[in-house]
């Protein structure tokens, strides 16, 4: 039952977390379009003489991939730490969840324990509290006996008086 619950909180984190890292990737793809669009109307503007007003991303294999330069940037150093502080506050996160759940599991594992020493202990009170019962009603008898004991002195005497 731990287990099931255990992962099943750990699920919910996770798609919280997937969920606040796509709106903030759609954010930042909301972004990146803007300033692509304007650094193609920028170009357009700079170099109409060039004539390039093809697709942003090559449609034949090679020029795709094998002519790709990789001394050109691609990404900007503060998109790089913009993004590493997600991912930063997203381990943390998770690791914060992690502890929690650690925590849990040992409370809930704590109270099994605790469940079936106090059932035992249950057990034993209501062995006792039968126990009791009985003698109480042990007792109860003898005290009958004993009242019917002083009931017939006392008739016994009242008719040696009376005599």
């Amino acid at each position: 039952m731990k287990l099931i619950a255990t992962i099943a909180a750990l699920s919910a984190v996770s798609n919280a977390l997937n969920l606040e890292a796509k709106a903030e990737t759609e954010a930042q793809a909301e972004v990146a379009v803007e300033a692509t669009t304007e650094v193609q109307a920028e170009a357009e503007q700079s170099a109409p003489s060039q004539g390039w007003s093809g697709p942003i991303v090559p449609e034949v294999y090679s020029a795709a991939v094998k002519d790709f330069d990789l001394s050109t940037p691609f990404t900007s150093q503060e998109e790089y730490k913009k993004q590493l502080d997600i991912y930063s506050d997203q381990i943390i996160a998770i690791e914060a969840l992690r502890m929690e759940i650690i925590k849990l599991d040992y409370s809930i594992t704590k109270s099994e324990e605790d469940y079936t020493t106090n059932a035992r202990r249950i057990l034993a009170n209501a062995d006792k509290i039968m126990e009791n019962h009985q003698n109480a009603l042990n007792n109860k008898a003898n005290i009958e006996k004993l009242q019917m004991d002083v009931d017939d002195v006392g008739t016994c005497l009242n008719r040696q008086f009376d005599e």
